[in-house]
This record gives C-alpha cells, sequence and structure tokens, in this order.
C-alpha cells in the first residue's frame, strides 16, 4: 500500500511504512553499492554478525571465525577393532571486537526532487545507501589505519623498502613478509599516483571475481585505487574483514519537525539509525572510546586500537612503504 499526497511522498508519509520496508529498499541499494572493498572480496558481508546486532545494546562484543584444522600426521589404519582414532577438532574462535551505533538524518528542504520522483522511496533509500557505503569505506580505512599504527614496533605486517614504487619489489615484499603463504594475498591498494605508473607501463590486467565483476589486476592481484592508502601500498586477501549491519532496534527511521524553521514554514528531517562491526579478522579490539554508542574512526586509527590475536604469517595483510626518492 502506497501512502501518498497527491502522488508525492511526504516524509509524514514515511512514518507511515512499515520500518522493515524503509530499510529493506536502502539494504537492497546499499548492497548493490560500488564499495571496492566489497567487489575485491576484502570486505566481506556476515550474516552472522548482522544477527547478532540484534541481541542487546551492548558496545563490547565478539565476532565468530572458524580456526583451522591443526595439522598432525594423519592415521594409519589397522584390523583391531579396539584400536581407536582420535579425531581432529575444526573449533571456533571469537575474536573482541566493538559496535558502533550511528545515525544520519535528510532535511525535508533537501529531498524536494527526490518526493516528485516516480519512486520516491527508491530515490531516498539510493541516496541513503549511498552514503552508507561511504561512510562505509570510510570506517575500513579507520581501522585499517589504526592496523598500520599498531605494527609500528614490531612490524609484523610492514615491509619498508629501499627502493621506490616497483611491483617487482612489491611481489618480493609480499614474499618477504608471508613467505610460501604469500598466496593469500588477493588484492593490492594504492592512490592513483601508483595506479597511473602502472598504467603507463602498460602492466594493468583485468580480473573476473567470483560474481562476475571484472576489475583491475597486475600481476594476479586485484586493485583497489584510492587516495587515502597515501605513500603505502597494502596487500590484503579475501575475507580479511567482515562486516555486519543491522536497523537500531528503536526508532530507526524517524521524522523531526521543526516547525519554526524557514521563517515558520516549518521543516521536518528524517533520521536514519543503525548499528554496524566491521571487524579485522586474526585482530582483537583493544581500543578505548568515549561516546556512549562506540568509537569514533579517529579512536579506530589509534595504535592501540587492534591487537594480533593469531599467527601473523596466516593474517592476510601486509603493508609496504617504499623509499623516499
Amino acid at each position: 500500500m502506497a501512502f501518498t499526497r497527491n502522488e508525492v511522498l511526504t516524509l509524514e508519509d514515511f512514518i507511515k511504512l512499515p520500518t522493515s520496508t524503509v530499510w529493506g529498499a536502502i539494504d537492497e541499494a546499499y548492497n548493490a553499492g560500488t564499495n571496492p572493498f566489497r567487489t575485491a572480496g576484502v570486505l566481506t558481508s556476515s550474516p552472522l554478525i548482522s544477527r547478532s546486532l540484534t541481541d542487546g545494546e551492548g558496545i563490547r562484543t565478539e565476532v565468530q571465525a572458524w580456526n583451522d584444522i591443526e595439522y598432525v600426521e594423519s592415521n594409519i589404519s589397522n584390523d583391531d577393532p579396539n584400536d581407536h582414532a582420535t579425531p581432529l577438532k575444526m573449533d571456533t574462535k571469537l575474536w573482541s571486537a566493538v559496535r558502533a551505533h550511528r545515525n544520519m538524518g535528510v532535511s525535508g528542504m533537501n529531498l524536494v526532487q527526490d518526493f516528485t520522483a516516480t519512486d520516491p522511496l527508491a530515490a531516498l533509500s539510493a541516496r541513503v545507501a549511498n552514503y552508507k557505503n561511504n561512510d562505509e569505506v570510510t570506517q575500513f580505512f579507520a581501522v585499517l589505519d589504526g592496523l598500520i599504527a599498531g605494527d609500528a614496533v614490531a612490524k609484523d605486517f610492514t615491509f619498508e623498502m629501499d627502493t621506490d614504487f616497483d611491483i617487482k619489489n612489491v611481489l618480493r615484499a609480499l614474499q618477504a613478509k608471508k613467505g610460501d603463504n604469500a598466496g593469500i594475498i588477493k588484492t593490492i591498494g594504492f592512490n592513483s599516483e601508483r595506479y597511473l605508473d602502472l598504467q603507463l607501463l602498460n602492466l594493468v590486467d583485468k580480473n573476473t571475481t567470483d560474481t562476475g565483476v571484472v576489475i583491475p589486476s597486475v600481476a594476479g592481484l586485484n586493485i583497489v585505487v584510492d587516495d587515502r592508502f597515501g605513500s603505502r601500498i597494502v596487500g590484503l586477501g579475501d575475507n580479511l574483514f567482515h562486516v555486519g549491519n543491522a536497523p537500531q532496534s528503536r526508532k530507526s527511521v524517524a521524522v523531526e519537525a521543526d516547525e519554526s524553521a524557514g521563517n515558520g514554514s516549518g521543516q521536518e528531517t528524517i533520521w536514519f539509525r543503525w548499528k554496524n562491526i566491521i571487524h579485522p579478522m586474526g585482530f582483537n579490539y583493544s581500543g578505548t572510546f568515549v561516546a556512549k554508542g562506540g568509537p569514533s574512526f579517529a579512536e579506530l586509527r589509534e595504535a592501540d586500537a587492534y591487537t594480533p590475536a593469531t599467527d601473523p604469517k596466516k593474517i592476510p595483510l601486509v603493508v609496504i612503504k617504499p623509499a623516499v626518492v
């Protein structure tokens, strides 16, 4: 059922729509977004994390992952019925994580064109979804910056080159940090200047992801270009970051009216509230935060925000810092 006034949806009408309908439209557009880290497989949506967000309102929480089966020599079979083998255990690991409660609002004064669209709900949900995707990438970089800052001393993931950017030396750096496990690095991220260097050398190829999306590549590695990488070249593995989202349990969509705004003409603002987790697998969240709703992006960037909790060689992350020449 559509709630319209002269075939134009208003903010007052949105309140009459079921919350699930509004968030369903937003999530559909959000999941179809162009987040490059999702496309490359570095950031993966976790239904398990999303479901956990609906339980309680705590900020510090845990996310779950399967451990590798610890290798021991295989059994030698025999025909003695009393000789029993012990099965190997594939257990789960819980990583300490942090939940964030976030929101954004859009003023009715900014939505006039959206409300006259053929499908106002789709127009508004696309706008909110685009904002959420941008917010997600910004949060991703905040977490990544925290991981890099936390590795300044140990350098478990950091490799300092003695030359400037060169793809051969980048590959050598990946091998130097991961050894025979270097194949876990599937994606390489760097800024647009580095990408131009590769283009000028005619080294950019194409990879097709499991979902059929064609993305740029070099030496078989997917490429993500973003100037927020700065001078760093970052090797990333599939599913290194898990993300989950859920609407806030109370008033996830709300309209606020300010009747005195516009010198008495009135102004309405629609608010969207959600909670999310972006967590790097293999790390525990060990940081602190001031706000009751979770850490700010600045707090996620702090050097004490995350602590490695498994063998660094198994974590698909390499941060390469070229020499300044």
